[in-house]
């Protein structure tokens, strides 16, 4: 049965330019239980049509045409007991577009909840989570929906204010779906803010407000998009689960097309704010019929790709929309038909397979596609040692002042790089790929000297540059460059296009030669600009623009041109494609090999993207919590990785095929604090084949199991109290044991403890250690229930740090020892 239904939906934004066509005729339908995905370019209207849907549209914005239609008999009765006969309800179907704001309210986050795309800016920093998820338990569930006053507005944002304290009741919901998405001790940690949660845990709460009243839609709105590849895989496993459990219906929008494959039951290309493509998501990725969908797909970094195809041009302006065909004028199999009259949707695929294309064509010549793009990237001339980093380290001290450093606090420094070995040859690709927060950026940083180093050095062309200063160090910066990850915040928005890419000609006093006759240093500089401009693909008419007025493609363009001014030898390109579409990330992958052959360069190339990746580089080194655990040629790593963090990235990586079979390898938990990183190896804390002691026998997942209870006994994350509670509130009782606190037997609490904490069996001694354990938990206990595990379970991964062992396939793990 249709649960939503967006019958030509129109929004429009009101401009001093005009009307901004952002939806312009969307038409889609969602079934009960089925996932489907939007996809398309940034500009799209994926988003707007959510908002839409959500009746979340703000000034300047309107919904100027169609209807969003909501199907829910439990619903519509509760609104027509509201309203009496209201116009918008008719039988089981509620129109959302004709309702009123108030029944709207009753609609969000009851019947449909979504997800937005950055946790930091969704949830309120001056509330604690607990509040949050409460919120919205509170209106929908437990009768907490005021009038609109701003008494009763102050009182839902405060709510402990008069004496008001949160229900019991609710909170213990709270608990419960905090508990639901994953999230460890959610009863000590409901009184916690958002910035004490990591980026994937912020995630987890917003999925956990957005299902804490049961919807029966779920809108996800790029809900992995600033999440690591590890940490997208949990949250993709988590809506996964929770849509088997819940039964719930997902709208997926997303512009990654593996993430698409892997979790949606039908998918739909938006372009330009029409939706041009609509299937099974099998039949759309075996046989996309709109030559948009086709181009998405090639623009993908895959395998078997010597060289992407990007697709030409820019979406179209939306408030000038061409006729014909949206896409015609980015179309390589364009013809006149395509550019006028209305384009009809034609049916696709075997009989009985509701796929259809907005497309004239019945099909299109796809052999001829990117075959007049002679250039290919063939196996990289590697020369001799260009640069080489020894031991470095980067640390950042915490204390700010005299109290500060009384207090220790310069001791406890930000260990952001660790011991960092690595060397770059001569022509060559090497990428440094690694979770956020693992120091990659701090390396690349750090080598350029853009950061004094703590520790350690680094050589370039036989110079160690730790030892360089003032004038020497910035006249050997014209032999290295950095093409920074955000161009928007690295470009200076009071400088035009030509000023930003002059500006290191002038620092540096190039061109070296002397004007010629007919032109004075100013001209030179400005011919320059324009060469420069050309060679990255930018029209020498841009040059009087400001970075506001380019698109981000056009922008990274940009910083590319300023490091390229100097005429470098090294380029560090940090997270250079990470923020742009998958299409516009092909234009500016194939710039760079392109120049890389041009101009003989050499990158340190640091991605999260492994597809990118594996694409563009000819070696990579596997980077965590400040240090290198593996480093091998792409080709070996990807074939044959040996550490457990690599092999667990490389599983995470979404594939862009529907009929892949993956074998995902889940990190649990986050990455340790680099403030006190775990000793011995830094991974252990996380590691699916952490090492157990040899005079031992237990199974793997059990010791996993075992490893995390000692992890939370040392820091003490274990809510005893609320154990006690629960156990006290059962009835649960052991005639043999001693009473704890309120009464409750120690050995009640810790049989409660150990089957929330383990899944996996224990066996004989390593039961009776671990129940041992459990008892002096209890008893609060917690240096001798360290101790007790501890003197049973002590691996040699913590006792010690591997090192980088290896020639041409380097592994830094005890398990190669």
């Amino acid at each position: 049965m249709t649960l939503l239904s967006i019958s030509d939906l129109r929004t429009q934004f009101a401009t001093d330019r005009g009307q901004v066509k952002a939806v312009d005729g969307v038409d889609l339908e969602i079934d009960e239980g089925e996932t489907v995905g939007l996809v398309g370019e940034s500009g799209s209207g994926k988003s707007v049509t959510a908002l839409s849907t959500m009746g979340l549209v703000d000034d300047p914005g309107h919904i100027v045409g169609g209807e969003v239609t909501l199907t829910s008999p439990e619903l519509a009765t509760q609104l027509r007991e509201e309203y009496g006969a209201p116009s918008f309800v008719d039988g089981d179907e509620i129109d959302l577009t004709a309702a009123p704001e108030e029944a709207l309210r009753s609609v969000r986050g009851g019947e449909m909840s979504m997800i937005f795309q950055d946790p930091m800016t969704s949830l309120n920093p001056a509330l604690t989570v607990g509040e949050q998820v409460s919120e919205s338990l509170r209106l929908h569930q437990y009768g907490g929906r005021k009038k609109d006053t701003w008494l009763n507005a102050v009182r839902e944002v405060l709510p402990k204010i008069g004496g008001q304290e949160l229900d019991e009741q609710v909170v213990e919901r709270a608990v419960e779906v905090l508990s639901e998405v994953g999230i460890p001790e959610p009863t000590s940690r409901v009184d916690e803010y958002p910035h004490e949660f990591s980026g994937g845990m912020r995630q987890r709460v917003l999925i956990a407000i957005a299902l804490a009243c049961r919807p029966k839609l779920l809108i996800a709105d790029e809900p992995t998009t600033a999440l690591d590849v590890t940490i997208q895989a949990q949250i993709l496993d988590l809506i996964n689960e929770l849509q088997d459990d819940l039964g719930m219906s997902v709208l997926m929008i997303t512009h990654d097309l593996g993430v698409v494959a892997e979790t949606c039951d039908r998918v739909a290309v938006m372009y330009a704010g029409e939706i041009v493509e609509e299937g099974p998501v099998e039949e759309i990725f075996a046989n996309p019929s709109h030559p948009y969908t086709y181009a998405l797909l090639e623009s993908i970094p895959t395998e078997d790709k010597e060289r992407l195809t990007p697709i030409e041009g820019n979406v179209p302006d939306l408030i000038d929309m061409p006729t014909g065909c949206n896409f015609a004028a980015r179309c390589p199999w364009a013809t006149d038909e395509c550019r006028q009259g209305d384009i009809p949707y034609l049916q696709h695929g075997p009989d009985g397979v509701e796929h259809r294309a907005k497309c004239i064509m019945e099909e299109f010549d796809t052999s001829v596609y990117g075959s007049d793009d002679a250039l290919e990237k063939g196996d990289s001339d590697i020369g001799e040692e260009l640069l080489r980093a020894e031991g470095l380290k980067k640390h950042f001290s915490r204390a700010e002042g005299l109290l500060d450093e009384w207090l220790g606090l310069e001791d406890a420094s930000v260990k952001a790089v660790d011991g960092v070995d690595l060397s770059v040859y001569e022509g060559e690709t090497l990428g440094l790929v690694g979770e956020s927060g693992c120091g990659k950026s701090t390396t690349g940083e750090t080598i350029l000297q853009l950061l004094d180093a703590t520790e350690g050095r680094v050589v370039f062309q036989g110079e160690d540059l730790t030892e360089l200063g003032g004038t020497d160090l910035r006249k050997k910066r014209r032999d290295l460059q950095m093409i920074f990850q955000d161009p928007m915040s690295s470009l200076d928005p009071r400088m035009t296009v030509g000023q930003i890419i002059a500006e290191p000609l002038q620092i540096h006093d190039l061109p070296a030669e002397e004007p010629g006759e007919d032109q004075n240093r100013r001209e030179q500089r400005r011919d320059r600009v324009v060469e420069l401009m050309r060679a990255v693909g930018l029209e020498p008419g841009q040059r009087t623009r400001y970075p506001h007025e380019m698109s981000g493609g056009q922008r990274q363009r940009v910083g590319i041109a300023r490091a390229l001014a100097v005429d470098p030898d090294f380029i560090v390109a940090d997270e250079p494609v990470s923020a742009l579409d998958v299409s516009v990330q092909a234009q500016i992958l194939n710039l760079l090999e392109d120049l890389q052959d041009e101009f003989g360069l050499t990158y340190l190339f640091i991605a999260h993207d492994l597809s990118v990746v594996r694409h563009i580089c000819d070696r990579i080194a596997v980077m965590y919590l400040g240090e290198i655990v593996e480093t091998a040629a792409t080709d070996d790593l990807f074939a044959e990785p040996k550490h457990p963090y690599t092999q667990a990235l490389l599983s995470a990586i979404p594939e862009p095929d529907p009929t892949a079979e993956t074998d995902r390898i889940i990190l649990e938990g986050d990455v340790p604090s680099p403030i006190d990183p775990p000793s011995g190896c830094h991974f252990r804390t996380r590691c699916p084949q952490v090492i157990p002691p040899t005079d031992i026998e237990i199974e793997q997942a059990a010791y996993r199991e075992v490893m995390d209870l000692r992890q939370r006994v040392e820091s003490e994350n274990i809510d005893v109290a609320a154990v006690r509670e629960e156990v006290s509130a059962s009835g649960g009782k052991a005639e043999t044991a001693a009473a704890t606190d309120g009464g409750v037997p120690a050995n009640a609490v810790a049989a409660e403890l150990y089957d929330r904490l383990f899944e996996e069996p224990l066996q004989d001694e390593n039961r009776r250690v671990v129940e041992s354990a459990l008892n002096s938990i209890a008893a609060a206990e917690w240096d001798e229930a360290a101790s007790i595990l501890r003197d049973r379970f002590e691996s040699v991964c913590e006792r010690s740090a591997p090192t980088l062992d290896g020639d041409t396939h380097a592994t830094s793990c005890h398990l190669y020892d």
